[in-house]
């Protein structure tokens, strides 16, 4: 074991990691692609039930008023708005923030390479990621499979026929969980099966890219409109690990603001603080964002794939346990 006062990661590692990122920006400059760089520190944040910015004071930023800043969990917003003034597609490779994780695939603080490609719908969203993993980890081409074919495969049970119950005690029999009673969210039960029996099985020989999620967990994507049911979402999974999540960019800021609403609802019910609901994300979209597939990437765990790494302190020179 290192001195806590040295890096957790071996050199190598770093020197490999150098290397990655030098190869993903080539992928995306030769691609066209501009490379950004937003605020990491914004008044705003992408309202997500999941995900818990951190919160800073403005009197430590050094503004007079009474509105909290959060360091951002993903560039989002400030990449949609640069889409909306018309910058074209573009990328950025930087930090990212969220509170409370840490563990062997999480760091409060970790890299994130996110990008938004103008006009490509999903297929192309989801040739463009497979294009990249195919770069950076040497794999074959990526099998595509809808979440409920995921989840069928796994369980046995056809998702969209579950109900509450099904899901609460197929969960207690296969012992996820010791209590039928531990949520009444459809959403809680499907996510609790998903990560912890489908997840764990993908990616074994080639990355998986799991498309279509429930509309219920569309977040920021369109609904497909041939099965509403469903939401042109997609993950990318390899050796168990999930590595990416990217939508079909929903450009409806009425849409937008009614997700952004039920949200916070759902945050305020899970004992979370609500954010800022008047987003300058927004009024751009009302001025209007070009059709595009947008992509978040984990390159930290890419990285550690990349090393052969058990956990992201291989590959994060100062994690958060000695930052």
């Amino acid at each position: 074991m290192t001195p806590e006062c040295l890096s957790s990661a071996p050199i190598e590692n770093l020197v490999r990691r150098a290397a990655l990122a030098k190869a993903l920006r080539d992928f995306f400059d030769n691609r066209g692609f501009i490379e950004v760089q937003t605020p990491i520190l914004s008044r705003f944040s992408v309202i997500d039930r999941h995900l818990d910015p951190i919160r800073i004071e403005a009197r430590s930023v050094g503004v007079n008023d009474d509105h909290s800043w959060y360091l951002q969990t993903s560039p989002e917003q400030s990449m949609k708005r640069l889409l909306a003034s018309g910058l074209g597609s573009c990328y950025q490779l930087g930090s990212v923030f969220r509170s409370a994780e840490f563990g062997q695939f999480h760091n409060p603080e970790f890299t994130m390479a996110e990008w938004y490609d103008v006009q490509a719908d999903l297929e192309g969203g989801l040739e463009l990621l497979d294009a990249l993993l195919q770069r950076l980890l040497d794999t074959p081409t990526a099998e595509h499979i809808r979440f409920a074919q995921a989840f069928e495969q796994a369980t046995s049970m056809k998702l969209f026929d579950c109900d509450l119950p099904t899901l609460g005690e197929w969960s207690l029999d296969h012992k996820l969980i010791d209590r039928a009673d531990w949520s009444d969210d459809w959403d809680d039960w499907v996510n609790l099966i998903f990560s912890m029996v489908v997840q764990p099985s993908l990616g074994m020989k080639r990355p998986v890219i799991v498309t279509h999620f429930p509309a219920t967990q569309a977040a920021l994507a369109k609904l497909d409109p041939h099965d509403p049911r469903t939401a042109e979402r997609f993950e990318a999974f390899y050796l168990g690990v999930e590595l990416a999540n990217g939508y079909h960019e929903l450009c409806d800021p009425d849409e937008l603001a009614r997700r952004a609403a039920l949200a916070n609802q759902q945050r305020i019910a899970d004992g979370k603080f609500p954010l800022p609901l008047e987003n300058p994300l927004i009024e751009a979209m009302r001025l209007g964002i070009p059709n595009c597939c947008g992509c978040a990437l984990g390159f930290d765990r890419v990285v550690m794939l990349a090393c052969n790494a058990s956990g992201l302190g291989d590959v994060i020179p100062f994690p958060v346990d000695r930052a």
